[in-house]
């Protein structure tokens, strides 16, 4: 009896570990990009773009203040830069547990820098949820089936700061929503912490980056990705309980994976750091390492 008490006091003091992460995404390990998923890359609505260029990219690099990121750029006109994560993986009578930690170089009305879209009945509900500017205020959006998307939340953000998200999505016909900023509940504009509603209705899968807004030159950075089935396989990326992803400026990781941006791969011609894949650098027209 004693020593059973004695092992349960020491399996309290391990750390968590989680069973049910469904995805994990770090920059600052330098986590290749296509660990999110599939890479979506529109010039515009229906044209679709098979890999990254030098006016419409998603790679692994640093953000303005030098820390890890993964870096998303569009130029003027450009429309989409996301990675569509989890593909015909999500299923209904489920509930899903999203953390997101994500800095902004750019704001600006209509853009969108998350999506859970609606992929078997889109002409029913096409996104289901949304975070989407309105100006500056980021807006969590949700769209009931055969209705518009409408505000759930809101809140004033401002470029150069680090953000955590996180998102509670029960796929139920009867299901809810829950959020988190920076690693605290929030009330939705109903005053309460959970809209009800029905947010899979027949295959709705998370969508990270940048889309819409395309009227001015786009560049987000995103840090940390977590996906699971409990909240404690989000809370470093949601900024729950104490966990908070650094954003001071650190060494660059290692690149992991290969280079699939042929063309601008290490040893290849470049003009600038933008030429090049995963974090190299531009030195004397080579993308390299340092």
């Amino acid at each position: 009896m004693q020593l059973t008490a004695l092992l349960s006091s020491a399996l309290l003091l391990l750390p968590y570990v989680s069973g049910s992460l469904l995805l994990d995404y770090s920059a600052a390990r330098g986590d290749a990009p296509g660990t999110l998923g599939l890479i979506n890359l529109e010039a515009a609505r229906g044209d679709k773009v098979p890999a990254n260029r030098a006016d419409l990219y998603i790679k692994l690099d640093k953000d303005p203040k030098g820390v890890p990121a993964l870096h998303y750029h569009r130029d003027v006109g450009l429309i989409r830069a996301e990675y569509h994560s989890l593909k015909d993986k999500t299923v209904a009578n489920t509930t899903y547990y999203i953390g997101y930690t994500f800095s902004l170089g750019t704001v600006t009305d209509n853009l969108v820098l998350f999506q859970w879209k609606e992929y078997i009945n889109v002409a029913a509900q096409n996104i289901p949820l949304d975070l989407e500017f309105n100006k500056d205020v980021l807006e969590f959006n949700y769209q009931a089936p055969g209705g518009k998307r409408t505000r759930q939340w809101g809140k004033q953000l401002t470029t150069g700061k680090t953000y955590h998200v996180g998102m509670v999505i029960n796929t139920n016909t009867n299901g809810y929503i829950e959020f988190y900023f920076d690693g605290q509940k929030q009330k939705f504009d109903n005053g309460s912490t959970r809209v009800n509603g029905q947010f899979f209705t027949g295959q709705a899968d998370p969508k990270f980056g940048a889309y819409r807004g395309e009227a001015v030159v786009v560049d987000t950075y995103v840090y940390r990705v977590q996906i699971g089935t409990a909240l404690k396989d989000v809370q470093e990326a949601a900024g729950i309980g104490g966990f908070v992803t650094s954003t001071t400026a650190a060494p660059t990781p290692t690149p992991t994976g290969q280079c699939t941006w042929l063309g601008h791969c290490l040893g290849d011609k470049c003009a600038n750091e933008n030429d090049c894949d995963q974090s190299w650098v531009c030195t004397n027209g080579v993308c390299s390492t340092a």
